[in-house]
């Protein structure tokens, strides 16, 4: 297949979805993420993708799960180059989004896990280690979400989607909903017992992390894997 014989399988009016990387072309027709030949809002079908996954959230493997249908004829990449190539390039080689986003996610779960500990036992010094951890997460919900910001405009050029807006939306929640818990806790340390509309309140903020948590967890995992 030529690459203009590819322009063709572009999803619309029909026709089917087909994208390249490194010469071979994938029918990624009955694919969710490319209904109508569009994938995020900024990859289309009939579109070669050898650059842009270099800085996909996902590996090549993803594209391996469906059907090769066809190689291009003389095929070769296509460099960008300028400042936005230099920053692809660095976070290629740095991966900072995917790197960070472990920390206040493991973190939130281990505050978690310290709080019931700590209701079930009311040994003090669950809560207090529950606590340091949730304010390490909150630290670092920061630059994990500017890295993911950063992310976002890298590889998708800030592309308007569902998963991109429930990413940041919820990531902002939870980043506020910790500030919250960290002020109520600074300001009544004995709010964790558990006693009182407050601690009601605290704890019912300490475990609702996690269902916000899987909200912008199950988004990137569907960015990454599909």
């Amino acid at each position: 297949m030529k690459k203009d014989d590819l322009q063709v399988f572009n999803g619309k009016d029909g026709n089917k979805s087909y994208v390249s990387y490194k010469g071979k072309v994938y029918d990624v027709t009955n694919s969710r993420l490319w209904k109508n030949g569009k994938h995020v809002n900024k990859h289309e079908a009939g579109m070669d993708l050898s650059e842009a996954m270099e800085s996909a959230p996902h590996g090549m493997d993803v594209l391996e799960r469906f059907e090769h249908v066809d190689t291009i004829e003389g095929f070769r990449v296509k460099r960008e180059r300028g400042k936005k190539a230099v920053i692809k390039k660095l976070y290629r080689m740095f991966h900072p989004h995917p790197m960070l986003i472990h920390f206040p996610m493991g973190l939130l779960g281990f505050t978690v896990i310290m709080q019931l500990i700590y209701l079930y036992t009311k040994q003090h010094s669950f809560e207090v280690a529950g606590f340091y951890s949730l304010v390490t997460a909150v630290v670092f919900m920061l630059p994990t979400i500017f890295s993911g910001i950063v992310s976002w405009w890298v590889n998708y050029e800030l592309a308007i989607t569902k998963i991109f807006m429930y990413k940041l939306s919820f990531s902002i929640i939870l980043f506020i909903m910790g500030v919250i818990e960290l002020v109520i806790r600074f300001s009544m340390p004995e709010v964790s017992a558990g006693v009182g509309a407050t601690s009601i309140f605290y704890n019912f903020m300490i475990f609702a992390n996690i269902p916000v948590l899987a909200v912008v967890g199950f988004n990137g995992g569907k960015l990454s894997w599909g």
